[in-house]
């Protein structure tokens, strides 16, 4: 097994993490927090003391870390690292599989760049400095769809032409496959089995929902691009065909414009003026009406969509939590779980009050779905990928 770097650039944070004969040795975690940028130094489970970056350092973030990690003695120079692992959000059915990256598959990510922006213009930018900077290592593109693989035609297909549906490749690919497939992997340590009908609720910058039965993905609510499904930081969820028909009309969104606004003006930051869900969660705290309007539509859409998983599933026998907001904050947890308890989901306030940043069960007795914290390990799953292909 190799010395591998495992890169994870997300819609508002990038993540790093050095692999040493497939065991975990560093990681970095860059993190954009709509104040400012910051950086997480994290070995064998130790925190360092955050530190704020500046944003040309975000923006060079492979560089920084390569430096970091030769500064701490993790690596004597760049060449130690023979592979990188790179996690790849974009839709089209070229991407459901892992792949090493060459230049056609630069070159087919360049042609999806515009219907995904938030994520493919600073994937590719971070794949040419991996290039540049690794010149001499492996590339794998490990795929954030490949989970989702198992969902049944007739829930993947989306309802136009079908002609149509298949010379452009539109289906519902769904995402977060990585973080969702690790938290598959981990169900037994939590429950101290499998239980065979699981919702995943993944909450961070992006924001999804899946449906696990007897551990494959049957439906998820992500969709054809990363904007689809629900309500995000900068990201609308399933605008109806009538919406985006008046926005072309009235306001000449077409091509890019019209995924730019999609992507980076609508969600969060579209109703309360601020994307990321802590500060929409502040600014509802003091009454401000948008924000409160933001947090009532998130919840609704994800109770909705938690509802419409376990009626696909004929019930839930557990329901899992991850991700960054989910991880930290019992609020965020409470504001998605109360009001569930009609699917037999019932919370336990003081487990959840007690959980932050940790894992284990929060479920009340008398519920009958267990419920649990889980972080996802997505660096994990990519490092076992990318030595694979």
């Amino acid at each position: 097994m190799a010395t591998t770097l495992v890169v994870n650039p997300g819609s508002t944070s990038r993540k790093y993490a050095l692999y040493k004969e497939g065991v975990l040795s560093r990681v970095l975690f860059f993190e954009e927090t709509g104040k400012s940028f910051v950086v997480n130094d994290i070995k064998n489970g130790t925190k360092s003391p955050q530190v704020h970056i500046r944003a040309t350092e975000f923006a060079a973030s492979v560089a920084y870390t390569l430096e970091h990690l030769i500064q701490v003695g993790e690596i004597a120079s760049k060449h130690e690292i023979e592979r990188v692992g790179v996690r790849v959000v974009a839709p089209g059915s070229y991407f459901t599989t892992h792949k090493l990256i060459d230049d056609t598959y630069t070159q087919k990510l360049v042609e999806v760049a515009s219907i995904a922006p938030l994520h493919i213009p600073g994937l590719i930018g971070e794949i040419k400095a991996i290039q540049e900077e690794l010149a001499h290592a492996t590339i794998a593109g490990v795929s954030d769809t490949a989970f989702h693989s198992t969902i049944p035609e007739h829930v993947a297909a989306i309802s136009i032409d079908r002609n149509d549906a298949q010379a452009y490749d539109i289906k519902r690919f769904g995402y977060h496959g990585l973080s969702f497939a690790s938290l598959t992997r981990r169900l037994s340590d939590v429950f101290g089995e499998i239980p065979s009908r699981v919702v995943m609720c993944h909450i961070g910058g992006g924001v999804s929902v899946a449906a696990v039965k007897d551990g494959k993905s049957i439906a998820t609510s992500m969709g054809y691009t990363p904007a689809s499904g629900m309500i995000m930081g900068s990201r609308g969820g399933d605008v109806t065909a009538g919406v985006l028909a008046t926005l072309i009309q009235k306001k000449k969104l077409e091509g890019e414009a019209l995924y730019e606004y999609l992507y980076k003006q609508s969600g969060f930051q579209g109703v309360a003026g601020v994307r990321d869900l802590r500060l929409v969660l502040e600014r509802a705290a003091q009454k401000d009406h948008n924000a409160m309007l933001a947090v009532d539509m998130f919840v609704h859409q994800i109770q909705s969509w938690i509802a419409a998983h376990v009626v696909q599933m004929g019930g839930v026998d557990a329901v899992v939590l991850t991700a960054t907001a989910a991880e930290r904050n019992p609020h965020v947890r409470s504001l998605v779980l109360e009001g569930l308890a009609v699917l037999g989901i019932t919370l336990d306030t003081t487990k959840n009050e007690a959980c932050i940043g940790c894992e284990g069960e929060i479920g009340a007795r008398e519920s009958n779905a267990r419920i649990a914290v889980l972080k996802t390990d997505e660096m994990g799953e990519i490092v076992t990928a990318a030595e694979s292909v």
